[in-house]
């Protein structure tokens, strides 16, 4: 995506960097302001904390004038996650542009996708994978030893495969949506959907993951 696009940019990943090397989350940088109820609330209600048990945690979160105060918590990726889905759902509100990374590993996501759009947002999908889990696996690895979070195998694997299970659902909420595999050190444009059903191929060789995930399953539909 050219950086000119990208005006407000939301990244789990960025956030739990920030929030472990400063105690921070500054909102201002996003334009967003809250209380300290609101935001334990929302922390509170969030399935990632119900799920990964991480309520106790959440309670000691902070507020300090706009900044998000971790100092108490131990912070990891699914914090970080929260503030981020926190952060996400204020912008939609506001009706600003932003764009946000995700794993698209839960439906929540394609459902704030449908959100956006009935909320008068075109929605645009950029869908990135690779020909099979054991490329992420190693890629993880590699990030763990330059720095970067872990996450177990099966974990990857996981994703992996909830991701693409999602991709026909998420390309049916999009207003324009571009596919890519980076399986190699090149990244390659697959193929574009306009309006969740106009299919355009932009290279000759398709690999299997984009058939089997999406064009076979709307062949059939």
């Amino acid at each position: 995506m050219d950086p000119a696009l990208i005006k407000t940019y939301l990244n789990a990943d960025d956030l739990e960097k920030q929030a472990k090397a400063t105690g921070f989350i500054d909102l201002a940088i996003f334009e967003v302001t809250t209380t300290l109820s609101e935001l334990r609330t929302f922390h509170a209600e969030h399935y990632l904390i119900r799920n990964r048990g991480l309520s106790g945690q959440a309670e000691q979160i902070g507020l300090l004038g706009t900044k998000v105060d971790y100092r108490k918590v131990d912070v990891n990726s699914y914090l970080a996650s929260v503030i981020s889905d926190f952060l996400r759902q204020r912008l939609l509100e506001k009706g600003v542009s932003f764009t946000f990374e995700t794993v698209m590993s839960h439906r929540s996501k394609v459902d704030f996708m449908r959100e956006a759009q009935a909320r008068g947002y075109r929605v645009y999908l950029y869908f990135v994978s690779t020909e099979n889990p054991a490329i992420n696996i190693d890629r993880v690895e590699i990030r763990v030893r330059e720095g970067g979070h872990p996450v177990a195998p099966e974990k990857v694997r996981e994703r992996y495969y909830k991701s693409l299970g999602l991709l026909p659902d998420a390309i049916a909420v999009s207003n324009r949506a571009y596919v890519f595999d980076n399986s190699a050190d090149s990244t390659v444009l697959l193929a574009e959907i306009t309006d969740g059903v106009s299919l355009e191929f932009r290279t000759d060789e398709i690999p299997d993951w984009f058939f089997e995930s999406y064009v076979d399953k709307v062949e059939t539909t």
